[in-house]
């Protein structure tokens, strides 16, 4: 086998040994369907049904604002335990658990008859929802390769968001019943066992590490058995500095807030009318679905030709012009409507870019039987203290200060510190990259 550990210009493994992974797309799009279900039961859909709710149940507000915080709260706890369990057992069996068969707790939230049951029912049903994440960003990356990693990321993060797009319409018809959103967690409870089906027949897990090892490496490395990840493992994930680094900047990520307070900064600060900047939203969610789409396509474009700095010059080029668009897009008051749609079609479009770039930088540095726990603590762990913090805190000081101030700061000036930040990637992502090549070649010899 042909090795050669200069990084940026050769592989470890020859190109025409790293045969690509048959099946990949085929393996990849099943999982599609079961993001889809993850990101938009749940919470969320509580969320766009809270006037029924709170007829039947008597919900107030607060709880509302406690049950949309439980996804974040319990993918802080579990997203690395579901990481680990699928590294010690088969990843695909745990997948199909997980979302086919834990997903028929939906059906028992549509059956809550209190409001306490609602969140006990609400709290079982995510504690396997939250599973998807680490899981399936770790197969991906065990799927592709590194030039692929990032249009993979696209591809079906892209798919899911398309496919939930109708449930916008789905939510608008079930609002107008009674019990209308009774019958949606029915059909999630259904839907998330077709996901489950769907992932046993197509998705094929092709071990830890498939990707950067040549076709004859893979059904010896399937046959590896690994225990559940041990801290000495997680204190050699804190020992790789360009992941210590990765995970800091995604605190700095204060684009978030965009999403989950947009709609009353409209209406505070922008003058719209509740109506108005509901649908005033819909730009700024499309735009993040063509930013997930499109980015990890010109992520690995960039790579190719620039693998030394092309990724990190492309999610600090991301976080810069976003700054710019919230500058313009939430400071200064316009009298068309539609230029706010352009602006917020923009802010989404550079605000969802990243997942297809930090994704693949995070795999580039971190060896394969690390990585589920790694995207666990990087999107699950890390994303979910920051975005909770932003929204506390931004909770808190716009009832003093005022939203315009408070998105200045955590939009704008906290994105501009972040794109300065990323600088300090450049050096020790080269050096650690290299290194994992490295450490890969010598584990084969």
């Amino acid at each position: 086998m042909t090795v050669d550990t200069t990084f940026g210009q050769e592989p470890v493994i020859a190109k025409s040994e790293q045969a690509k992974i048959p099946g990949r797309w085929r393996s990849a799009l099943s999982m599609s369907f079961a993001s889809m279900l993850d990101n938009n039961e749940g919470t969320s859909f509580i969320t766009a049904m809270f006037p029924l709710i709170r007829d039947q149940l008597g919900m107030t507000l607060g709880m509302l604002g406690w049950m949309a915080a439980l996804p974040k709260i319990i993918s802080v706890f579990f997203g690395p335990f579901w990481a680990s369990i699928g590294r010690k057992y088969n990843r695909k069996n745990v997948l199909i658990f997980a979302t086919g068969i834990w997903g028929l707790w939906a059906i028992a939230i549509g059956l809550s008859q209190s409001v306490l049951q609602l969140f006990i029912f609400v709290t079982i049903s995510l504690l396997g929802a939250v599973a998807s994440l680490p899981l399936m960003q770790e197969l991906l990356m065990d799927l592709f390769g590194d030039e692929e990693r990032g249009k993979a990321v696209s591809v079906v993060y892209g798919v899911a968001g398309l496919a939930a797009l109708p449930l916008f319409a789905v939510n608008a018809w079930l609002a107008g019943m009674e019990s209308g959103w009774r019958y949606g967690f029915y059909g999630a409870g259904v839907m998330s066992f077709v996901s489950g089906i769907l992932i046993w027949k197509f998705l094929e897990d092709p071990g830890l590490g498939a990707a950067d090892m040549s076709e004859a490496e893979r059904e010896e490395a399937r046959k590896e058995e690994y225990g559940l990840v041990n801290w000495s493992e997680v204190k050699e994930l804190f020992g790789i500095r360009t992941f210590v680094l990765m995970l800091i900047q995604r605190l700095l990520s204060g684009h978030l807030l965009m999403i989950s307070l947009g709609v009353i900064y409209m209406v505070d600060v922008l003058g719209f009318d509740t109506a108005s900047a509901n649908l005033m939203m819909m730009p700024l969610v499309l735009g993040m679905l063509m930013g997930i789409m499109i980015f990890g396509f010109v992520g690995d474009w960039i790579h190719v030709r620039a693998p030394r700095f092309g990724r990190i010059g492309t999610l600090q080029a991301i976080q810069f012009i976003y700054a710019v668009l919230a500058f313009i897009g939430t400071q200064f008051i316009y009298e068309s409507n539609v230029v706010y749609g352009i602006i917020f079609f923009t802010m989404g479009l550079f605000g969802s870019a990243n997942m297809g770039v930090n994704r693949p930088i995070v795999a580039s540095v971190v060896r394969p039987a690390l990585r589920g726990t790694a995207f666990a603590l990087f999107a699950s762990v890390f994303e979910a203290i920051g975005w909770a913090i932003y929204n506390i805190v931004a909770g808190q000081l716009g009832e003093v200060f005022g939203l315009r101030p408070v998105f200045l700061v955590v939009l704008v000036v906290i994105m501009l510190i972040n794109t300065a930040f990323i600088t300090l990637l450049y050096k020790p992502y080269v050096e650690d990259a290299k290194a994992l090549e490295v450490q890969l070649a010598a584990g084969r010899a």
